[in-house]
């Protein structure tokens, strides 16, 4: 699974896991926001994290989970 973070706007990051955009990482007061969807606007909240690696593992680890059926 090849996996790229990149700034989408300010405070918002784009995950993107083989090619595909899986979700974006939300930076709030502290808070890193997990949300689920290739489009920002309609993506779903799906974890918060206080550390941002740990936000970008769950939304990996949700993918990866979704592709296998589990």
């Amino acid at each position: 699974m090849e996996l790229q973070v990149v700034s989408a706007i300010d405070g918002v990051f784009r995950v993107v896991i083989d090619g595909m955009a899986a979700g974006y990482i939300l930076e709030a007061e502290g808070v890193f926001v997990t949300l689920r969807g290739p489009v920002y606007n309609t993506s779903t909240e799906i974890g918060q994290s206080l550390d941002f690696e740990a936000a970008v593992r769950l939304l990996a680890r949700e993918e990866h989970a979704s592709r296998v059926g589990g």
